[in-house]
């Protein structure tokens, strides 16, 4: 009886803090007993699933409320011993499975149970010291949350409320851009103890009727953290969703590369084609990247709907793009249509070493739209044609760029807060990532040697361990663990800079010119100061400005990509 309850439980999904009590009250269930329960049908599900994928659904939500469980019961040491035995088991047979199954969804929930922290010495002065240095360093607050969501227990909640809602105050009264994040975190940092009547009087005497910021504030301290709909969030963050229609001209193709794009099934945007050449020992890739930036022109109306959208965004049964579809349609590199497109051909040796590289512009003939399925079943089973032949030499090259340089750690810490947890697991993604990033790499040098202005993304060290050391904190093991699995966002700059995630002394964001706005207006760079075929008043002013506005604007909208999703849970 207690099995069928809680597998309907788990099955339902809502795991609030309330209904998590009701169905240990019903049961008559102590902390311990119920953990173990749940612990038990997950294996149960692991046991089948390998047969019927149906069970995975259910395996995630397993997942989720052992994580919940985890950070919210206080385990004796006895019982923290044993579930760590536990998680490290469940985990290895999650990771089993999710390799035999090549399912990300399973790569999510082993990555949910590794962060699991059962012990945690860290005291509260000196947690709360950590965080809100992060808080004054406007951190990611993925990263916060993980603080707070492994440390619930310890952290005095209301105390950060208060430090972040005096923040957030600074912000209504200097109508600055901060305001967007410092909501996030009273929403994140809310709690029914809260001193209410003290903040709604500061609110009243610090902001207006018509603020909308102010009256979400006031959602948040009535407990209503979630009193938007959708179109209300999106309205908040500024988005321009009826975009104007552009029209542009016909190409005329140039040359014979065989072009072919490698995406999703699901892909309906295609920003990038490669090609692929030999010439006696050596290979000739080309990466080819849609040229959106040849048809727009910097403050153009067009220009500035994209730079306000700023990046395309998919949400549950929406799409946030920054460009009109029918110029979507016209620059996507969609197979057996001519394609304008900025080419950069890289000549390499036997070993993958880079023996020499150019960039030019081209007008090209699209051959082949690919999927990753498509050229995974290729390279592994059916080589045939002169094109499968070709995918295999791309992934061997792949490879052989890639060495050395450890991404794989990479794409797993900065994937693995995100909702869809993945890492490079096919052939085919391989191919793709390594070329891009050898592209975005390589503009980056293109434009340092020839000193034009150019955006960089750079991503600095964790500073974590130095930040505790200034502030005295002895780190214990568990939350040094934490710390050592932490991905520090990437962040635009006008200078070249190191990518310590890419092991790259430069790198730029240079290939997804119809999906992200810093990528387009490089090729505005790259046209004023390169091929030097686009007049524009370019001003280093502006180009300050721009860059620390793609750094706020890409943290609003990951916040809005956040509350967005958050909308359609129960509080």
């Amino acid at each position: 009886m207690r099995h069928e309850i809680i597998f309907e439980f788990i099955k339902n999904g809502n795991f609030s803090k309330n209904s998590i009590d009701k169905v240990k009250k019903k049961l008559l269930l102590t902390d311990k007993q119920f953990l173990r329960l749940v612990f038990k049908i997950l294996n149960s599900l692991l046991a089948k699933v390998s047969s019927n994928r149906n069970y995975i659904p259910l395996i995630r939500n397993c997942c989720n409320l052992i994580y919940i469980l985890c950070t919210d019961f206080n385990l004796q040491e006895e019982e923290v011993e044993i579930n760590k035995i536990r998680i490290n088991k469940t985990k290895m047979a999650i990771v089993a499975n999710a390799n035999k199954l090549k399912n990300d969804d399973l790569r999510y929930c082993a990555n949910k149970l590794e962060q699991i922290m059962l012990d945690k010495y860290l005291n509260t002065e000196n947690l709360k010291k950590l965080v809100i240095s992060l808080i004054d360093k406007k951190e990611d607050i993925n990263i916060i949350k993980q603080f707070t969501n492994n440390y619930k227990g310890s952290l005095i909640a209301s105390d950060l409320f208060n430090y972040v809602f005096f923040k957030a105050i600074d912000s209504l009264i200097n109508n600055d851009c901060d305001i967007y994040y410092f909501i996030a975190l009273l929403k994140l940092f809310y709690t029914p103890n809260i001193e209410r009547d003290k903040y709604v009087r500061i609110l009243n005497l610090s902001s207006d009727d018509q603020n909308e910021f102010a009256n979400e504030i006031y959602f948040i301290l009535y407990g209503m953290k979630k009193a938007l709909k959708k179109e209300d969030i999106i309205k908040k963050y500024g988005i321009v969703e009826d975009l104007k229609p552009f029209n542009i001209k016909s190409s005329k193709e140039n040359n014979d590369d065989i072009l072919f794009t490698i995406d999703d099934d699901a892909t309906v945007l295609r920003d990038d084609a490669l090609s692929i050449k030999r010439d006696g020992n050596k290979y000739i890739v080309g990466i080819h990247i849609a040229d959106v930036g040849k048809y727009l022109d910097p403050k153009s109306e067009i220009d500035i709907q994209a730079l306000n959208n700023y990046k395309c965004l998919y949400l549950p049964n929406k799409g946030i793009r920054i460009l009109p579809n029918n110029l979507e349609e016209r620059l996507s590199l969609n197979e057996d249509n001519i394609r304008d497109i900025i080419s950069l051909y890289v000549i390499l040796n036997d070993s993958g070493n880079i023996e020499d590289y150019y960039l030019k512009e081209n007008s090209e003939l699209i051959n082949k739209n690919l999927s990753y399925k498509q050229v995974d079943d290729i390279i592994n089973y059916n080589l045939k044609s002169e094109l499968d032949y070709k995918l295999r030499d791309l992934y061997y090259l792949s490879c052989a760029i890639g060495r050395g340089n450890n991404k794989d750690a990479y794409w797993v810490n900065k994937n693995k807060l995100k909702e869809n947890y993945f890492t490079l697991t096919s052939k085919s993604e391989r191919i793709v990532s390594e070329f891009m990033i050898l592209y975005g790499y390589l503009l980056a040098n293109i434009a340092n040697d020839n000193k034009f202005p150019y955006v960089y993304r750079i991503q600095n060290k964790s500073y974590l361990n130095e930040l505790a050391k200034d502030l005295n904190i002895d780190i214990d093991s568990s939350t040094q663990a934490m710390i050592n699995s932490i991905y520090l966002p990437s962040k635009y700059s006008k200078t070249p800079g190191y990518h310590n995630g890419l092991n790259l002394n430069m790198y730029s964001h240079s290939t997804d010119a119809l999906r992200r706005y810093p990528d387009t207006y490089n090729q505005y760079l790259l046209h004023k100061f390169y091929f030097k075929d686009k007049k524009f008043d370019f001003n280093q002013e502006d180009f300050d400005f721009l860059v620390d506005y793609f750094n706020q604007r890409n943290m609003e909208l990951n916040l809005m990509r956040y509350e967005y999703i958050k909308s359609k849970k129960p509080n």
